[in-house]
């Protein structure tokens, strides 16, 4: 929302994961089936009974004050990025399709391959199942970068 004031569209995909964007929504949309349909879509009903739209420093505060108590590092909203980056290198999904889902603008997304120790095995098991090659792949992953269709 910060580059995009008046919203924009949203885009994902079912991982069948439990934490899954699709059973994500689903949930929302049945806990708050209540509310309006002419309120904001992640609207939610408040303490006194009200509704407002999810907003990000409400998110996060909530997030951290259950990390607190149970002895966790507070983080800050780029964190769910970088997890989400990362959770889709872990599995497996070719990295221009991670930059594309993820709008990246550069590579910088590519140092948190550094974060996880279990992203490279992943694709190096990957590219052997798949009898292509890491090198291979990560060419064609070079060559879309720096010829964009």
């Amino acid at each position: 929302m910060k580059t995009h004031p008046k919203g924009k569209e949203i885009h994902w995909t079912n991982s069948g994961c439990p934490c899954s964007t699709e059973i994500t929504f689903q949930n929302h949309w049945s806990i708050n089936s209540h509310i309006p349909p002419s309120a904001h879509i992640f609207a939610f009903e408040t303490a006194d009974g009200n509704h407002a739209p999810m907003c990000r420093s409400w998110f996060l505060s909530h997030c951290n004050e259950i990390w607190y108590k149970d002895g966790l590092d507070l983080l800050q909203g780029h964190s769910f990025r970088i997890g989400g980056t990362t959770h889709l290198l872990i599995l497996g999904v070719d990295p221009f399709i991670v930059m594309a889902q993820g709008q990246w603008c550069s590579l910088a997304f590519l140092n948190y391959w550094q974060l996880c120790e279990e992203i490279l095995p992943t694709f190096i098991s990957f590219s052997l199942s798949s009898k292509s090659s890491l090198l291979s792949n990560m060419a064609v992953f070079k060559s879309r970068i720096l010829n964009p269709l």
